[in-house]
């Protein structure tokens, strides 16, 4: 019984179930639309990702948690640093889904 109840709490809590990853990237633009959306184009897909809005929620990353990461990015790409996007789930930058379709980031930082 107890062999049973550790293999099956093994299939919850396996490494596929948390996978997550980060690309650590330069940032070569930012854009912000007048609908508030936020696009990054950055080295590690080279296409629009769609992180967050300055004027609603998405996907839980509330408009002040946007407003900061936008104004991060922005300083990140003047001192021509580099940033740390961290995503849950399994992948990499280069397959990472773009626009509308990308997952938010859960969380976004500076790298030096």
């Amino acid at each position: 019984m107890f062999k049973k109840m550790i293999a099956v709490l093994s299939l919850f809590f396996s490494t596929t179930a948390l996978a997550e990853f980060s690309c650590e990237v330069e940032v070569n633009r930012v854009l912000v639309y007048a609908n508030g959306s936020v696009n990054v184009l950055h080295s590690g897909r080279n296409e629009y990702t769609y992180i967050c809005n300055l004027n609603s929620e998405r996907q839980g990353v509330g408009i002040t948690t946007c407003a900061m990461w936008t104004s991060m990015l922005q300083n990140i790409q003047k001192s021509y640093a580099k940033a740390i996007f961290y995503y849950p789930g399994s992948g990499d930058c280069s397959t990472l889904a773009t626009y509308g379709s990308a997952p938010v980031p859960v969380y976004i930082g500076s790298m030096k």
